[in-house]
């Protein structure tokens, strides 16, 4: 499948051919191929960092008349899956130690800074991580749909999450108890190995998405009183 974004208002899409007209914007604009086809953007499993971050300038620099307001790319960028190295029999494995939680519309699943206790597998519904700043204002939102995951902070010190998860709809999980999960990542070195590679990408993938939101933003014009050094 090919990762296509929308020139108009951001809206990522993956696809084998480039849709018609946009769902978010309902423009019949065109699409950019935003794949990546280099190595050190890891394959055609992702998409092109420099095509998202062109694509992202142009939408928050566009009058406001031609869109109906861009699209935050962390809500848009494809998601990595925890648990996804696993095989078939090491999965289910491991989704035995979880139990099903269902969560309504609006409910906060956790809390930033809080303890993080579970690792959180979405089976259906959608669920919005946002982090807040140091300086009072919010990270764009990830969006996790099914198959997705979120709370990777269990499996990292001081395991305390770094960003608050709501469900969007109602939402059922398949949560998956700390303690448990890491004594059975001792027991099985390689099975942990994997889930860890998983973490690390999905972690990389947030820091990405946040970079590609910084670098949209407009730049503080320096103060006059102050002159480079």
């Amino acid at each position: 499948m090919t990762h296509w974004m929308c020139t108009n208002c951001g809206y990522y899409v993956r696809a084998a051919n480039s849709p018609g007209q946009c769902p978010t914007c309902k423009q019949s604009c065109s699409f950019s191929d935003v794949t990546c086809y280099r190595p050190d953007c890891g394959g055609e499993g992702n998409t092109d960092l420099l095509a998202v971050n062109g694509i992202r300038k142009a939408t928050v620099e566009a009058p406001p008349q031609a869109t109906h307001g861009p699209v935050s790319v962390m809500e848009v960028l494809p998601p990595v899956y925890v648990l996804g190295n696993l095989t078939e029999e090491q999965g289910l494995k491991v989704r035995s130690l979880g139990h099903t939680k269902t969560y309504e519309t609006n409910t906060i699943i956790c809390r930033q800074g809080s303890e993080a206790h579970e690792l959180y597998l979405v089976e259906e519904g959608r669920v919005a991580v946002k982090m807040e700043l140091p300086n009072g204002g919010h990270a764009p939102s990830t969006i996790v749909n099914s198959s997705g995951a979120f709370g990777w902070s269990v499996l990292v010190r001081p395991y305390l999450f770094t960003a608050t998860a709501m469900a969007l709809s109602r939402t059922r999980v398949l949560a998956i108890q700390r303690d448990a999960l890491l004594a059975y990542m001792r027991a099985n070195p390689r099975i942990g190995f994997l889930i860890m590679q998983d973490i690390a990408s999905v972690i990389a993938s947030r820091l990405r998405n946040l970079e590609l939101e910084v670098s949209a933003r407009p730049r503080e014009p320096a103060s006059p009183g102050i002159r480079a050094m």
